[in-house]
């Protein structure tokens, strides 16, 4: 009997233990092939991915799944139905045999803010199929999917994200307005495109405005280049400049757009301001490396500034008052919904001051007269119009320009006597860019931009002196002058199109053409005026050149399968000067290999020309400066770009990558440095050298954000070398050869009301040339002895026992390393009438550390050469106020 009850209780025990154990697996209490799936998910932590076409409601017959391996349970359930599946680390990928084609469907629109200006790089990611894109640079977007039931999540750095169910049964057009976030800091996104560790671009940096406004500036001025400067693989030159030397390329290799119109002068006041009102500015992708077939003309960067279209509910606007320069912006609907206008002035004000100081100063010295005046300014206008759901047009007008006035009328006569000294000197440069925007969406997955575009660059210099001295009957007049006008015209058109058949495939192909006239001119006149004689020379310089360019392009982002993506595409171009016509085909290849969700690795090979010049004998921007086209005597520059690097996002808050570069350049143009400061306009082409350059090195960068911190830091390791034949016949190293770049970022937001900020910047000191020998060279045959150096005698000049330095490489000594640190505070405060109010103080070179500047090179009396480095720059304390209304 105690037998027969402890094999009841057995008997019961197994049958709990067995219940509880298939309970998961169990057909009736799961009927579905969905149900059963959730519990195989519950069972196992994995998640099915799907397409929503496949039918999972029917009804599950089979033997119970329980103590089933993952492969054997899924073997058990899908082995009767359509379905075929593949495991994928913790992910069951389920598709439908093929048994026939299932219809297809698309869904597009653009993005949008509340107020209604489009979104760029947003993403649109279906969580049924785990398919996604992202928004071009107006916005638009369009995703192809299988029909049935979606849910679409629409997401945006610094925004709230947005989830909407669909029915596909037909294309659909789906407008999304995303509401910018209300946390403290920007919202973290999840699956973003955009992401280094997750997208096929590589070199690619995209900026926001409030990357751009990110607490501290120059002169609490927010500059679009300086924020640039602070990237992996990028050197600034020559300190508070904007220069922008990428991959060991000059400074006109970088391709500046401004709303698809290009820029030649990009900066303000020699390089302490760059051309872009941050007031004005929406977004900024800035490539390096891997470039995109649609992009050509340059070799080292790409930067392309898109500007907002305008508030299309409400006038808003801003004004700001810096320690230099203020700005005023104004937005708002013209028609609500369909028509917005966006305006901004930006404008130096240190020349309402000087001229009335100089006044006083004036009135009250009779014999000098002084005026000194300079100025710049920034003006922006874009208007904006919805003309449906599928065009829209737009005009954006940029104007910018630099003025600078210095006067001396001396007057030192007396006793009748004259004398009299007057100096006059003028200087006007800049932009002035117009482009007319036509988009249109011609199919749910076809959509066309045609622009047309006009830019104007212009630099104009002016000087003269006038001196007089004697009386009314004996006079001597000494007068000189001399003027530089340089302009460029460019008119043309592009034609875009963004074609997306498939989530797996995204198509962009166009043309492009540019009409160029290029116009230097240069003249001087000198004449003297005595008692008896008189002399007068004159010179006069000019050129005039025109240039056609067609550009056409082809590229398709193409996803091979869910770890192989490639980017591959070519650019076709023609430059036709004179009787000369240039062809070149570019090709541009990107691949990604996904080793994780959360690890990539990537390649890409670019080839880039150039067919335009600057001629320049600075590291500054200046008026002298002037461009030049690809002539007969020269030849296009073209470059070589391999690049390789691996992505990670080890967590939620860090971004970390590693990318290394080999770049090789020919026929780089070096104006020839000893014809003067100004080139000859007539012989420009002529007198300059051919040449190549090397470039190579390693970028790592590393990220770290939560919602109050994010600190950013970039290093690079750099070679750069060039080689002109004409000037050293073996590679040097380039005058920028930074070995090493650190560049360290913080921002933390302290309240809702106050962030802090604080960059350290380190760097390899730039290189300069050192005579490395002194020495006498021999006596010339035929002169007498004991005649050292220039000795003039009976007209004769003797060179004897001459002592010279030499020179064996060009940039052969290192100067000391470059570091400052920069401090930056904003505080915002809402008045009672809903205006935000914003105090900035920044700080430059909080630790005052004087960076080399400038050097002078000494001899001791051993004959040893020392270098003596002189800084200027110290701590520069500056402020700004800005009130929105």
């Amino acid at each position: 009997m105690r037998k027969i009850r402890l094999s009841l209780l057995f008997i019961i025990l197994y049958f709990f233990i067995s219940h509880a154990v298939a309970q998961p697996f169990s057909p009736a209490g799961a009927q579905t092939l969905r149900e059963q799936m959730n519990l195989i998910e519950k069972a196992h932590h994995v998640s099915f991915v799907y397409d929503s076409a496949l039918s999972l409601s029917d009804t599950y017959t089979g033997e119970s799944l329980a103590g089933l391996s993952l492969e054997q349970a899924l073997e058990r359930l899908f082995s009767h139905t359509h379905i075929i599946y593949k495991v994928q680390d913790n992910h069951v990928l389920l598709k439908m045999k093929k048994t026939g084609k299932a219809k297809r469907w698309t869904v597009s629109g653009h993005v949008r803010d509340t107020q209604g200006e489009t979104l760029i790089n947003a993403t649109i990611y279906d969580l049924t199929t785990r398919k996604g894109t992202m928004t071009n640079e107006y916005g638009y977007y369009s995703l192809t999917l299988s029909e049935g039931e979606h849910q679409l999540r629409f997401t945006y750095i610094g925004y709230e994200q947005q989830t909407v169910s669909l029915n596909l049964t037909q294309h659909y057009v789906q407008d999304i307005s995303l509401e910018a976030s209300r946390q403290l800091q920007e919202v973290i996104v999840t699956a973003d495109l955009n992401s280094p560790v997750t997208g096929t671009q590589m070199g690619k940096r995209s900026l926001s405005q409030a990357d751009i406004k990110n607490g501290f500036a120059l002169f609490s001025s927010p500059d679009v280049v300086k924020t640039l400067q602070r990237t992996s693989g990028v050197q600034e030159g020559i300190e508070l400049a904007s220069g922008l030397y990428v991959h060991g390329g000059n400074s006109d290799e970088n391709l500046f757009l401004l709303d698809g119109t290009p820029l030649y002068s990009v900066n303000h006041s020699l390089g302490l301001f760059s051309s872009f009102n941050a007031d004005m500015v929406k977004h900024v992708d800035f490539y390096k490396s891997g470039f995109p077939a649609r992009y050509g003309g340059r070799l080292s960067s790409v930067i392309d500034v898109r500007t907002n279209d305008g508030n299309m509910q409400e006038w808003h606007g801003s004004y700001r008052l810096g320690l230099l320069d203020g700005s005023v912006h104004f937005e708002g609907p013209i028609q609500r919904g369909k028509t917005s206008l966006n305006v901004g002035l930006r404008r130096s004000w240190l020349d309402l001051l000087t001229d009335p100081a100089f006044a006083i100063v004036n009135a009250t010295n009779k014999e000098e007269k002084l005026r000194l005046n300079y100025n710049f300014h920034d003006l922006n206008a874009k208007l904006t119009h919805i003309v449906n759901n599928r065009q829209r047009l737009s005009l954006s007008l940029y104007s910018g320009g630099d003025g600078l006035t210095a006067k001396n009328d001396l007057d030192d006569g007396s006793d009748g006597r004259i004398d009299i000294e007057k100096m006059d000197n003028h200087m006007r440069w800049g932009n002035l860019n117009a482009a007319l925007d036509w988009n249109l969406t011609l199919s749910p997955r076809l959509m066309a931009n045609l622009t047309a575009v006009y830019t104007h660059n212009r630099a104009n210099i002016s000087y003269w002196d006038d001196w007089r001295y004697g009386t009314p009957d004996n006079l001597e007049i000494n007068h000189n002058e001399h003027s530089t006008h340089s302009t460029i015209d460019d008119l043309g058109y592009r034609a875009q199109f963004d074609y997306r058949p498939s989530p797996r495939h995204h198509i962009r192909f166009g043309h492009d053409y540019t009409y160029h006239q290029f116009r230097p001119q240069t003249k001087s006149e000198l004449f003297y005026i005595g008692t008896n004689q008189g002399d007068t020379i004159r010179n006069s310089s000019s050129n005039r050149q025109t240039g056609h360019e067609w550009n056409f392009y082809a590229e398709d982002m193409l996803t091979l399968s869910d770890r192989w993506s490639v980017n591959g595409g070519a650019n076709l171009s023609l430059f036709r000067v004179g009787s000369k016509t240039y062809a070149a085909l570019d090709p541009r290849v990107a691949v990604k290999y996904q080793l994780r969700h959360n690890l990539s690795l990537k390649a890409s090979y670019t080839m880039m020309s150039q067919y335009v010049h600057k001629i320049s004998n600075s590291f500054l921007d200046l008026p002298s400066d002037y461009w030049v086209p690809t002539t007969e005597p020269t030849r296009p520059m073209h470059s070589h770009q391999w690049a390789a690097g691996i992505y990670m996002q080890p967590s939620r808050q860090w971004t970390l990558s590693l990318e290394g570069y080999y770049k090789l350049t020919r026929h780089l143009l070096q104006y020839n440095s000893w014809l003067g400061l100004e080139p000859p306009a007539a012989s420009g082409d002529t007198e300059v050298m051919d040449g190549r350059g090397l470039f190579y090195g390693l970028e790592a960068d590393a990220q770290y954000k939560n919602e109050r911190v994010q600190v950013d830091a970039a290093y690079t390791l750099s070679w750069n070398k060039r080689k002109f034949d004409d000037f050293y016949e073996h590679w040097y190293y380039d005058k920028f050869d930074n070995r090493h770049k650190l560049n360290i970022t913080a921002r933390l937001h302290l309240t809702k009301k106050t962030e802090v900020y604080a960059a350290w910047t380190f760097h390899t000191g730039n290189r300069m040339t050192l005579a490395t020998q002194y020495v006498k060279f021999a006596t010339m045959p035929g002169y007498e002895e004991d005649i050292h150096d220039d000795f003039h005698q009976g007209g004769h000049t003797f060179w004897e026992n001459r002592q010279d330095f030499i020179f064996e490489r060009p940039n052969n000594i290192v100067m000391p390393a470059y570091h400052r640190l920069d401090l930056g505070v904003n505080i915002h405060h809402r008045t009672k009438h809903g205006h935000e109010r914003i105090w900035n103080w920044s700080i430059y070179n909080a630790y005052c550390h004087l960076n080399t500047m400038w050097t002078k090179v000494k001899q001791d009396n051993d004959y040893r050469f020392y270098v003596k480095c002189y800084g200027y720059i110290p701590i520069i304390p500056s402020f700004s106020y800005t009130i929105k209304f």
